[in-house]
């Protein structure tokens, strides 16, 4: 019985501070998920540029207490460069593996963050725990923040609801049209709460590729981080790899290739995981040139919630000043391929159509407002 009236009263409390940092609306609020200093800088770079062009717009970042990462570094950042529209919200709760996929102690902070808010990004980051989506760990799955996953696989399952729990109603059944963004992680993130699984190791699930040497000598187009780079330890040299996609006619990204006329656009990808089986109510909007790997999701019923396994929030894509190197000595412009490959043009339609539906976009109200 005490145990019990501690926790409502965690749950009172936290509803309460929650209340009290809502309080002074924005006229547009994105919720972004694992605020670490690399992606307050990016969306910091992609709002002030305009590539993300939403007037007033209030940037939160949210994080769980038990994740790995140190955010006092992310604090700091924000004070030492007095960035007042990036606000940080910690969300506190116990919170186990066997919780995800259900009412928990974090529900009452994520309905909030969905009724205060115009859209949600999840953005990339290290392998989900197996378990998370019903499998054994394989050898090469490497988990080093599994409360992270915890948070984020039942924060988008809040949102979407997903086939280990059918009975579950999600939050966007009230508002079909909330708009969600998940990149690299975040689709997989997306695809697990739906009910779906993961390829553990696209090299030897997918290719049967079990070396370095085997998978770097590869096509391209079917590399989805750089396989050369592990060959200089000694250098740091970028470990992503561009490479072109399919994009299927019907479906969200089918509509961002015809305004920008990119067929095939090329897209930098940094992940060896990738789709397994398919969530529930998800379907294929893009994959690989050798249909291979998901390189795309959209909800069926919720037509704004888009996954994509590749990464148009790295503002390396836009800065024509940019140069990486993928072996040493050689170097090239991000930018620039883009450009000659007439991707580019895809990358900002697909921030623009982001940005133009936020704006036109209304917040759930709650009973109480």
């Amino acid at each position: 019985m005490r145990k019990g009236g501690f926790q409502i009263k965690s749950l009172l409390m936290l509803t309460f501070v929650i209340l009290i940092f809502f309080q002074g609306q924005a006229q547009h609020r994105l919720v972004l998920l694992h605020p670490t200093v690399s992606n307050i800088e990016n969306m910091v770079w992609m709002v002030e540029n305009k590539i993300i062009d939403i007037p007033e717009v209030e940037l939160l970042g949210v994080y769980y207490e038990k994740e790995a990462y140190n955010y006092t570094a992310s604090e700091k950042y924000l004070a030492e460069h007095q960035i007042n529209n990036y606000k940080l919200m910690k969300i506190t709760g116990d919170l186990k593996l066997e919780d995800i996929y259900r009412e928990n102690n974090c529900s009452i902070a994520f309905r909030k963050l969905f009724e205060e808010s115009d859209a949600i990004i999840f953005y990339g980051g290290p392998d989900i725990p197996a378990a998370v989506y019903g499998q054994e760990e394989h050898l090469l799955t490497l988990v080093t923040d599994p409360y992270r996953h915890y948070f984020e696989t039942s924060l988008f399952f809040h949102l979407i609801g997903g086939s280990r729990n059918p009975t579950f109603k999600p939050f966007l059944v009230g508002k079909p049209d909330f708009i969600i963004r998940a990149f690299c992680l975040g689709m997989q993130t997306m695809n697990v709460a739906a009910g779906g699984t993961l390829l553990q190791d696209i090299p030897q699930q997918r290719y049967h590729k079990n070396t370095l040497e085997k998978v770097a000598a590869m096509p391209l187009e079917n590399q989805h981080r750089s396989y050369l780079s592990p060959f200089y330890p000694l250098s740091e040299l970028f470990g992503g790899n561009f490479h072109p996609i399919r994009i299927l006619q019907k479906g969200y990204l089918g509509e961002i290739s015809r305004m920008s006329e990119a067929t095939t656009p090329m897209v930098l990808s940094y992940h060896h995981q990738a789709v397994g089986k398919k969530g529930a109510n998800l379907n294929v909007i893009a994959t690989s040139t050798d249909k291979k790997i998901v390189e795309g999701l959209q909800h069926r019923v919720f037509g704004n919630v888009i996954g994509v396994q590749f990464h148009p929030e790295s503002p390396s894509l836009y800065k024509e000043e940019t140069r990486l190197a993928t072996i040493p000595g050689s170097t090239f412009s991000p930018n620039e391929l883009l450009t000659k490959s007439n991707s580019l043009k895809f990358h900002r339609m697909f921030w623009k159509d982001f940005s133009e539906k936020v704006i036109k976009s209304s917040r759930v109200k709650s009973d109480n407002h």
